[in-house]
């Protein structure tokens, strides 16, 4: 039985175009992966290929003016820098030593400096410096100061500006300068002082502190307030 008589009609006309339309989309879809194929080779091409032109190009601007010998151009020349001393520096500075009882100290510094390599003299900027006492009380002095000069082999140590020393038996020393000897433990100085300990104030125009021997000496004009039974 035929179509238009199972349906009781006639059959739909077939579409002359149609073979034409499906051979146009395959060529269709055939250029446009070739497209594609062809944009990602060129992509990769172009990836590698234009620092290297850009490496020729740059070559030629810096050899050409030289081969040729012409003065204009693109020249890269050599000059002195100004402003270096030639001085060494480290930052966050640490200096280990021990001094004449073997008693270790240290001695630290924001910023330090040698004019030369071999220097023995370091100057130091915002200084810190503690000795440590091992008698079994486990005693400390500590020191600060804005700047100084450290003499390594001599162990001395000369601060000045904002300088302070500190005990851990409660004295505090307050000055704008003094001369510290890490290897006896000895600090002095001849401007004035203020300071405060467990027996009271004191001011005074010069200083004397040897922390081996539990000795401290003041002079030039000695001011001092004591509190009644000392103070913790």
């Amino acid at each position: 039985m035929s179509t238009s008589q199972r349906y009781g009609g006639t059959p739909p006309p077939r579409d002359p175009a149609a073979p034409r339309l499906a051979g146009l989309q395959a060529k269709s879809y055939a250029g446009a992966a070739g497209r594609t194929l062809g944009y990602s080779n060129f992509v990769g091409i172009m990836r590698y290929g234009l620092p290297l032109v850009a490496l020729l190009l740059l070559g030629l601007v810096v050899v050409w003016p030289l081969a040729t010998g012409r003065e204009e151009g693109f020249r890269i020349t050599f000059s002195d820098a100004s402003g270096l001393d030639g001085s060494l520096r480290m930052v966050n500075a640490r200096y280990l030593g021990v001094d004449d009882r073997n008693q270790p100290y240290t001695v630290t510094a924001a910023e330090a400096s040698q004019t030369e390599p071999n220097s023995l003299l370091v100057k130091l900027q915002d200084i810190s410096a503690d000795v440590f006492i091992d008698d079994g009380k486990g005693q400390w002095l500590a020191l600060t100061a804005r700047e100084g000069l450290y003499e390594r082999d001599a162990r001395l140590l000369d601060l000045a500006g904002d300088v302070s020393i500190f005990s851990d038996q409660g004295h505090e020393f307050h000055t704008d300068r003094a001369h510290v000897d890490l290897g006896a433990r000895i600090a002095d100085g001849d401007a004035p002082v203020k300071g405060q300990g467990p027996l009271g104030l004191l001011e005074a125009g010069n200083f004397y502190v040897d922390d081996d021997k539990q000795i401290m000496l003041f002079g030039g004009g000695v001011k001092m307030t004591i509190f009644p039974g000392g103070r913790s």
